[in-house]
């Protein structure tokens, strides 16, 4: 009887050494994230050659001065931010000619969704900058947590909150650049 239970646990031990190999396991550290555009936020661009920081990412002097900063937040397996992204893209050369501003989107997905992320991109040719938000720390210091996507946001050349809006219909593009517009 002793030998028998003396194979269950080593059989038992052989298997959760083969298995625990297998597991990715994912630790989020503490940053100190600011409250205040332009935050202190880690952010890997889609070849994930990089770590940026959002200070360093959304400063004003680095990408031509200050401008207005537009922020989409989206998932890869978000439908609407899909075709939010698409609009925003099919717009995106004839709004840069008539306004000067940035456009980055920065998906917030789990760190499993990472290559999508970069698939997606590829894939429907984005024009403007694409980041992914590590340790999805944007939802602590957007308003409403990020709960829900689509959402964009326009932070004016000074860095305050200019515009929110959360999903996306058909012709929220044509208000977000009048507000883009508006702010030049």
């Amino acid at each position: 009887m002793s030998r028998l239970l003396l194979l269950c646990h080593l059989l038992c031990a052989l298997w959760l050494r083969t298995h625990a190999q297998n597991v990715i396991v994912y630790h989020q550290p503490q940053y100190a994230v600011d409250t205040v555009f332009p935050y202190n936020i880690p952010l890997l661009d889609i070849d994930s050659t990089r770590e940026f920081n959002s200070k360093e990412v959304l400063a004003p002097a680095e990408k031509g001065g200050e401008q207005p900063i537009v922020l989409a937040f989206w998932l890869t397996t978000c439908m609407p931010c899909h075709r939010e992204l698409a609009t925003y893209a099919e717009h995106y050369t004839a709004w840069k000619q008539q306004a000067n501003f940035r456009l980055l989107a920065i998906s917030i997905d789990f760190p499993h969704r990472f290559r999508d992320i970069a698939r997606i991109t590829r894939e429907k040719q984005f024009p403007f900058e694409v980041y992914w938000d590590v340790h999805r720390l944007f939802r602590s210091v957007m308003p409403g947590g990020l709960n829900g996507l689509p959402q964009v946001f326009i932070f004016d050349k000074k860095g305050q909150l200019a515009y929110y809006h959360k999903g996306f219909q058909p012709g929220d593009e044509q208000v977000l650049f009048e507000r883009i517009l508006a702010l030049q």
